[in-house]
């Protein structure tokens, strides 16, 4: 009789072979290498974002400062006034790499109201604006005339006290708002303005490394914006018709801001020297600069 021998039954789990593991050992690694890549675009990416926001944050910054000084939003509280106020801007080098701006500052403790007689006004062409006080004030003070609506400047020859204080000034030399010439200041809104302050800012470049702009006011310099390596003023002149980079404060129109800043953090991917750079320019139309 015939016997047959069966297959001897495996009794635990099969093995792995080779090829099914080198097999493995590839899959994995293209996953992994997927992922790494993905990992360091995202963290490059990101990288790059925020050193393209830190750029753009001390432009803005830098830009936002030197254009609110040059627009006089620091200056005189009254807008009727604005054309007749001293006003002047001074570049240093052709074509500016500094500038030189000279404001009034509203001082709410130099403004006294005019008196309150005769009850319907004072017109400009009175010798003498009577005022409620003359404290503080002296001959050849330069004082501005206003109640919001008309302005007039004009300068102190003589301080009157007594029970009937006034300010004397020549009424043909005193410039007037348009159309003030002949206005009657009413004395519920008016008030006289001791021009006794002035503010001269310059805007300039430190040349250290790293670079920083610069702001003098007061005969004090501070640094207040990084890595601005290029920093230019030009100016719109009325008398010229186009763009003059060393105007006359007289004829100026607007101020034209250049200004460039650097990344703070080296880019082997840019050239020169691995420097990323973003570029503002901004026209300023200043207020108080002639029409």
């Amino acid at each position: 009789m015939r016997t047959h021998t069966l297959p001897r039954q495996r009794l635990g789990p099969a093995g792995v072979s080779l090829v099914e593991l080198l097999m493995v050992i590839a899959i994995v690694g293209v996953v992994t290498t997927g992922m790494y890549t993905l990992f360091l675009t995202t963290t490059q990416t990101y990288s790059d974002q925020a050193v393209n926001g830190r750029m753009l944050q001390n432009a803005t910054a830098a830009m936002k400062r030197i254009t609110q000084n040059i627009r006089g939003g620091e200056t005189f509280w009254a807008a009727a006034c604005a054309g007749i106020m001293p006003a002047t801007v001074t570049a240093t080098a052709n074509p500016a790499s500094s500038v030189q701006i000279t404001t009034l500052l509203d001082d709410p403790t130099a403004r006294t109201e005019i008196a309150t007689t005769p009850s319907t006004g004072q017109p400009r062409s009175n010798t003498t604006i009577g005022v409620l006080s003359v404290s503080g004030w002296q001959v050849n003070d330069v004082a501005y005339l206003t109640d919001g609506m008309q302005g007039t400047r004009f300068t102190v020859t003589a301080v009157v006290t007594g029970a009937n204080p006034g300010l004397t000034h020549v009424p043909g030399n005193d410039t007037s708002s348009a159309g003030g010439g002949a206005y009657t200041y009413p004395v519920a809104t008016s008030m006289v303005y001791q021009v006794g302050l002035n503010q001269t800012i310059s805007y300039g470049l430190d040349t250290l490394d790293p670079t920083w702009l610069t702001r003098t006011a007061g005969g004090v310099k501070r640094r207040f914006a990084p890595d601005i390596d290029v920093l230019s003023f030009s100016f719109l002149d009325g008398a010229a018709g186009g763009v003059n980079p060393s105007m006359n404060p007289a004829n100026v129109r607007a101020v034209i801001v250049d200004l460039q800043v650097k990344a703070d953090t080296k880019d082997s991917s840019v050239l020169p020297a691995g420097d990323r750079r973003h570029r503002l320019t901004s026209t300023v139309q200043r207020r108080n600069f002639g029409s």
